[in-house]
């Protein structure tokens, strides 16, 4: 049997905003004299800014470094390769995540995992809209790496 010497983790950091306001029977024009409390449960696929994670994308691979569970593609059963993984959730004004959705179906716990440490994570940078905190989708993309060496 090959012994498997090396295990990566490589890390894709990435957003993708989707398109206008996912809920139309909450659309409105929003001024910069609005208070911060904009319609809550609005989310919102095209901001000005969007969510991030606190210290940007070198802090979110540090973070999912030192949390990430590297093996558990290998102990699930994974082939060597790569398992690009997306993860769709919102990230509420107060920087809180919720509504956690796969969107790749790579199995192999993959797709857990990422979700699991993205519950861990602290709170983020809301997306900003009209220079107002808003609710906004995002997805994150996290690529996984099984090599054998």
């Amino acid at each position: 049997m090959k012994r498997i010497t090396s295990i990566l983790i490589g890390i894709l950091f990435g957003y993708v905003i989707e398109a206008q306001i996912s809920d139309s029977t909450n659309t409105r024009q929003i001024s910069l004299t609005d208070s911060t409390d904009v319609n809550d449960t609005a989310i919102y696929t095209s901001v000005d800014t969007v969510a991030s994670f606190p210290g940007g994308k070198a802090a979110w691979n540090n973070y999912a470094g030192k949390n990430l569970d590297a093996t558990v593609g290998l102990i699930n059963g994974a082939k060597f390769g790569k398992y690009n993984v997306i993860i769709k959730f919102v990230v509420m004004k107060d920087g809180t995540l919720k509504d956690f959705q796969p969107v790749t179906k790579c199995g192999h716990g993959f797709e857990e995992e990422v979700i699991r440490v993205l519950k861990l994570s602290p709170r983020w940078q809301p997306a900003k809209k009209n220079n107002l905190k808003v609710n906004s989708l995002v997805k994150q993309s996290q690529m996984f790496s099984i090599e054998k060496g």
